[in-house]
């Protein structure tokens, strides 16, 4: 073999081997990014399930009790802390609680109440016997969402 050729053998062997290496870099750089279009696609359908669920929440109500006591009167306050409008509102006492303070005239009075808009409150009054020992009370809550959804929530709300 003359030192021509094999120069050009020499010269042909490295090209193979810089383009196996080129080859095998270009497999593995691809690999990494159909891993990171994956990951990308399942980050894109989680923030697309998370912005469906922030509209779905936007259309309810989110109604919370709790009880103020003003001298000797005592109030359950209900107020819409979510962002739709609640509608056909309806308090009621659980069946473990010892007595029931509500005031009955007021009580028939209000409820159910007709609706009750995001940040509005109303409130039921409450007549508590100093006799009474009970430090809280088990209320339930059910109301009617814009999406025309039903929601109840049971609660204990303290004294």
């Amino acid at each position: 073999m003359s030192p021509f050729e094999t120069i050009s053998l020499l010269v042909s062997v490295v090209a193979v081997a810089i383009s196996a290496v080129a080859l095998i870099r270009s497999r593995r750089n691809h690999a990494q990014l159909i891993e990171l279009e994956r990951v990308h696609a399942e980050l894109s359908r989680k923030q697309l399930a998370e912005m469906e669920e922030q509209e779905r929440e936007a259309q309810k109500a989110k109604l919370r009790c709790h009880m103020e006591q003003q001298g000797y009167n005592n109030k359950f306050v209900i107020t819409n802390t979510g962002q739709a409008t609640a509608t056909d509102i309806y308090f009621g006492l659980e069946e473990n609680n010892e007595h029931n303070p509500l005031v009955h005239g007021d009580f028939e009075k209000k409820t159910p109440f007709p609706s009750l808009a995001s940040g509005e409150s109303f409130y039921l009054l409450a007549q508590i016997p100093s006799s009474v020992r009970q430090s809280a009370y088990s209320i339930s809550l059910r109301w009617e969402n814009e999406d025309g959804t039903q929601d109840r929530i049971v609660r204990t709300v303290a004294r």
